[in-house]
C-alpha cells in the first residue's frame, strides 16, 4: 500500500522478539472475555515482539486456548509491570473501578485507552492532567459525547474541530471512530482517515484497532504515526474482507490476519 509504506519502518533481518517491543494490557472481564482476545491477536498481527495480558483467570483461560502466544499475568501486577506501550480498557466493565485512577496516573509508557477506560476517565475527566505518558483515546461518538457533555448530533455536525479541542485541552492523540475516522493531536496534525466501511460496524472491531495502535506504540512509533497506521489499516482491511464476505459477513476477528499482510 503506497500510502502505508510512507510511514511504515523496515523490518530488521537481524531481529529478535525485544526488537519490538512488549506492549502490556489490562483487557476484558468475565462479561467481555473476547475483548481481551480480540485486542491481543490485533497486537501480535501488527508486529510486536511480546505481548503480555493481565486479567483474571476468567480471561486469561478461553485467550491461553485460542491465542497461546500471549503471556498470562494477574491484573494486580499490571501497575508494576514495565513494557514499552499499554493498552487499558478493551471490555473491562466496571472491575477495576478502584484502581483504574492511580493505574493511569502511574503510566510510564504510552498508551490506549479504550472502551470501558474511557467510560472511566469520563467521571474522572482530570486523570489526564495527572499522567506524563502519551495518552491515545480511542472513543466512538456516544464514547465521546460522555468525555466532553456534547449530544451526539453536535459532534457529528463538526467531528474534527470537536476532536481537535479536546486534544488540545487535554493534551492527548484522539482518534474519534466512525465514518471518516479523525486522528487529532495536540500539535494541529490532523488527519480524517479514509478507509473503512459498515463491515466494521460490529462489536470487537474497536477492540483490535486498540490492540494495532498499542502494538504500534511499543514499536516506536509516536502516537500520531500509530493512530494514523493503526486506523488506516484497520479500515482498509474491513474494505478488503467484505470483497470476500460482503459487510454483512465480515468479524473483528477476521481483521487482524488481513491487517498482519497489510503491516508487512
Amino acid at each position: 500500500m503506497d500510502f502505508l509504506s510512507q510511514y511504515i519502518k523496515p523490518r530488521p533481518e537481524k531481529s529478535h522478539k525485544g526488537t519490538f517491543g512488549t506492549l502490556k494490557l489490562l483487557c476484558g472481564s468475565k462479561k467481555y472475555t473476547g475483548a481481551a482476545l480480540l485486542c491481543s491477536e490485533g497486537a501480535l498481527r501488527s508486529g510486536c515482539g511480546l505481548v503480555k495480558l493481565f486479567a483474571d483467570e476468567s480471561v486469561l483461560l478461553p485467550v491461553r486456548i485460542g491465542l497461546p502466544e500471549v503471556i498470562n499475568c494477574p491484573s494486580q501486577d499490571f501497575k508494576q509491570t514495565k513494557a514499552n506501550a499499554a493498552v487499558i480498557g478493551c471490555g473491562i466493565s466496571d472491575e477495576y473501578e478502584n484502581t483504574l485512577g492511580l493505574i493511569i496516573e502511574s503510566l510510564d509508557c504510552p498508551c490506549v485507552i479504550d472502551a470501558d477506560g474511557i467510560n472511566y476517565i469520563a467521571k474522572n475527566i482530570n486523570i489526564l492532567r495527572k499522567t506524563n505518558a502519551g495518552i491515545v483515546l480511542t472513543p466512538h461518538p456516544m464514547e465521546f459525547s460522555r468525555l466532553t457533555g456534547l449530544d451526539i448530533d453536535t459532534i457529528q455536525a463538526n467531528r474534527v474541530e470537536h476532536a481537535e479541542a479536546f486534544s488540545r485541552e487535554y493534551d492527548c492523540t484522539v482518534v474519534l471512530k466512525g465514518h471518516n475516522t479523525v486522528i487529532a493531536t495536540p500539535n494541529n496534525k490532523t488527519v480524517v482517515n479514509s478507509t473503512g466501511n459498515s463491515a466494521l460496524a460490529k462489536g470487537g472491531s474497536g477492540d483490535v484497532l486498540a490492540g494495532v495502535i498499542g502494538s504500534l506504540l511499543a514499536q516506536g512509533y509516536d502516537t500520531h504515526t500509530a493512530a494514523v497506521i493503526g486506523a488506516y489499516a484497520h479500515g482498509k482491511a474491513g474494505e478488503m474482507l467484505s470483497g470476500d464476505y460482503g459487510c454483512s459477513g465480515v468479524l473483528p476477528s477476521d481483521l487482524p490476519k488481513v491487517i498482519g499482510k497489510l503491516l508487512g
